[in-house]
């Protein structure tokens, strides 16, 4: 069996912003909650495996999300079935409390955390799972996935 090989590198948290972009969706949430039975597909296509890309999340959240951050599953399904599962921790608040995002009510934080190289072309699926000890999460507005250049 030929085995597939992911690359994700971890670096602090840069913005999303102003890239080219191969995937960027988000997706809310009713009454600002986030179960962990609400695993969010994002489904985009792949036609070049030479490139690496920026990948990263967008995050809105409320003061009323409780924790200084957010882990999140996030498995890959490849075009050959295949997957893998990466866990990522994303800070929302700092350690004083005050919130890394932008705004008001709602605050929007982009985080850029690795780049990715996609070996196989075709249609990839990638799963945000939230991977706190919580069950329920209040507070978070809505979630995504951007894949940029």
């Amino acid at each position: 069996m030929k085995k597939v090989i992911f690359i994700l590198i971890l670096f602090p948290i840069y913005s999303c912003d102003n890239s080219n972009y191969l995937f960027r969706e988000n997706v809310s949430f009713k009454n600002e909650i986030w179960t962990v039975a609400d695993k969010i597909p994002f489904q985009f296509n792949v036609s070049d495996t030479a490139k690496t890309y920026k990948i990263g999340f967008d995050i809105r959240y409320t003061d009323a999300y409780s924790q200084q951050n957010m882990y999140v599953f996030l498995h890959t399904i490849f075009p050959n079935e295949t997957h893998t599962r990466d866990t990522i921790s994303v800070d929302l608040f700092s350690l004083e409390g005050k919130p890394w995002g932008k705004g008001g009510k709602v605050k929007k934080i982009q985080t850029y955390f690795g780049r990715i190289r996609f070996p196989i072309t075709g249609q990839y699926t990638m799963v945000m799972e939230q991977a706190m000890r919580t069950d329920t999460l209040s507070g978070i507005v809505s979630v995504g996935l951007c894949i940029g250049e």
